[in-house]
């Protein structure tokens, strides 16, 4: 094990411990990455991808497979989707969480801009979508995030010529609003916690493909 990964272990294992006893996510993430003077990233990943025993075994209990996305209402967490695909596809650091869930480090999501990676994550998303057969599928972006309106009609017109029954659009409360949907995609925390069950897409679109990942479920 690398000297950097032999720190990041460390630090994992010290976090757990304080989660699973109880003590406050903030607090604890602050408090270990700070004593393992930690760069931004690496404070993100104990921040996304760390969780307590509890946690872990609620967010697994809620993962399907992609069997059971066939004939769901499927809502997709636009912006948390696209970005870990997008991470993948241009060879950005990724992470397999304590829970299973692949998550990202970049930490964009308010200053998100389309990019040239765009285009490529929306034609993989709306493949594997497309395979599942979902009954209805809807794309949901914050609008406080600038230009959400163009992205939400950029993928509108990618639902209509893939012929997905669906729709796209920028609004407010997405957390909330992704809580009715049969499945959601999506790796926020907080969503998971609200949601009936949750659709790992970025773990799909990883199979077989080279990427660089950290795997936390292996230390």
């Amino acid at each position: 094990m690398s000297d950097f990964m032999a720190k990041i272990s460390d630090a994992v294992r010290d976090l757990r411990y304080l989660l699973d006893q109880g003590y406050p996510r903030d607090s604890a993430v602050n408090f270990v990455a700070n004593h393992y003077r930690f760069p931004l990233d690496q404070r993100h990943l104990l921040a996304r991808c760390v969780f307590s025993k509890r946690e872990v075994a609620e967010h697994r209990r809620k993962s399907v497979r992609v069997s059971a996305v066939r004939g769901k209402r499927l809502g997709v967490d636009g912006y948390n989707v696209l970005i870990t695909l997008e991470s993948i596809l241009i060879r950005k650091q990724v992470v397999r969480c304590d829970d299973g869930y692949i998550r990202d480090l970049r930490a964009i999501f308010g200053k998100y801009r389309v990019s040239p990676a765009t285009p490529r994550a929306l034609t993989e998303l709306l493949r594997i979508i497309a395979r599942t057969k979902p009954s209805h599928v809807e794309f949901l972006f914050d609008k406080q995030v600038s230009k959400s309106g163009e992205l939400a009609g950029m993928v509108r017109q990618r639902l209509e010529r893939a012929k997905l029954k669906g729709d796209a659009q920028a609004t407010g409360g997405v957390d909330m609003k992704l809580r009715s949907f049969d499945v959601v995609a999506s790796s926020d925390r907080a969503i998971i916690g609200r949601a009936k069950a949750i659709w790992d897409i970025p773990a799909g679109l990883l199979k077989g493909r080279a990427a660089k990942v950290i795997d936390l479920t292996k230390l």
